[in-house]
């Protein structure tokens, strides 16, 4: 406890360059969680609605890129209801609707479908088909609620808010739902629906079973393709992953700019207490222990400037969705995320430490105190 108080006093001796270094330490952190926090939220969204759904298989129009623009056959659901090893099968009708200025989902579900069990309504009930009612996430519907409304409008149609609903997804939570032919008919796509959502039996779950079935799939038509739900994801969110290669370099060259000023203030800390080092290996301290206190010290302003950054930077993230008016994609960083800023900060701080701690230890400490 002595050496760690020590350590601390030490530290902030120099108070304007240790707060200069933890700023810098906490910008350069909440800059990385901002750069690579932007793509893993959106790509969480994504994963969410369909990995915790259990959904297998997406049918999608064939060539088509766009979540938003792709078109097929509602009626394919029956099709691939009579498909087997198939265990149920919902269409999504999947709209983007302009909401104060912001970009608002819509999602047409079947009324009778898996989707609408896969979230829990919190508030009212659940909307009745041609009645232009709809629900809303708990997100959006706590907008509502504060500006007291109680109806939306999409393509010109007033629809009311009949409830609320808590999903497993960001995505889904400042977003709203409505049976599947009400949003059809209000933006004129009767008949249609953005993809077909396909869940397996149990024992159809393995990859020579849903090659087999998603052979069976494409063959009902030629203007359709089937996919396994991870690769529907990573082929929608293509953008993203180049986005996030741009992120990552932009991020790495950050932290080692990080690591290299920590590693300037250690070593102009370690000349300024040499001597007393010098002593203290003349004591009969191992190199280790020297060693472990360069560490300590580097930690100490690190983790500090590391917590600083975290909270700038979850923060910072949250503050840029909200410029970008795309309230659907809310910041949800996950542990592994966190765990990952964290390695980042501790490599950071061993990598500075290591530079003063060498250049102590290969020095004579006899000539050192001598030359003091």
């Amino acid at each position: 406890m002595n050496v760690i108080h020590f350590l601390v006093k030490d530290i902030f001796r120099k108070k304007l360059r240790v707060f200069l270094t933890i700023g810098g330490i906490s910008i350069g952190i909440s800059l990385c969680i901002v750069m690579m926090g932007i793509g893993e939220s959106i790509k969480n969204s994504f994963k969410d609605v369909y990995g915790k759904r259990q959904i297998d298989i997406i049918i999608q129009e064939k060539e088509q890129m766009s979540i938003l623009l792709g078109r097929v056959d509602a009626g394919l659901v029956q099709a691939a209801q009579r498909t087997p090893g198939v265990e149920d099968a919902a269409a999504t009708l999947l709209y983007i609707n302009k909401f104060r200025g912001a970009a608002c989902p819509v999602f047409g579900w079947e009324p009778e479908g898996f989707l609408f069990n896969t979230v829990k309504i919190t508030q009212g009930r659940k909307p009745s088909a041609g009645k232009k009612e709809v629900m809303a996430g708990e997100a959006l519907m706590k907008s509502l609620q504060k500006a007291n409304e109680r109806q939306v409008k999409i393509k010109g149609a007033t629809f009311s808010v009949v409830g609320a609903f808590k999903s497993s997804s960001p995505f889904e939570e400042f977003a709203l739902v409505m049976p599947l032919a009400d949003l059809q008919a209000a933006i004129q796509e009767e008949g249609k629906a953005s993809f077909i959502n396909v869940r397996l039996k149990p024992d159809y779950r393995t990859e020579s079973a849903i090659a087999n079935i998603m052979k069976e799939i494409d063959d009902n038509s030629p203007m359709i393709s089937a996919a396994r739900a991870d690769e529907f994801i990573a082929e929608k969110t293509k953008f993203i992953v180049m986005g996030e290669q741009f992120s990552l370099l932009v991020s790495l060259i950050t932290i080692i700019a990080v690591a290299l000023g920590l590693a300037n203030t250690m070593v102009t800390s370690s000349f300024e207490k040499r001597r007393f080092l010098a002593i203290l290996l003349a004591l009969g301290w191992q190199k280790i222990e020297i060693a472990l206190l360069f560490i300590c010290e580097s930690l100490i302003v690190a983790v500090a400037g590391g917590a600083i950054g975290i909270l700038l930077g979850f923060k910072g993230t949250g503050y840029i969705f909200g410029l970008s008016h795309i309230n659907a994609f809310v910041p949800v960083l996950g542990v592994m995320f966190v765990l990952k800023i964290v390695a980042m900060i501790l490599v950071s701080a061993v990598f500075a430490a290591a530079i003063p701690a060498w250049i102590t230890l290969n020095s004579n400490p006899v000539e050192v105190i001598r030359n003091e």
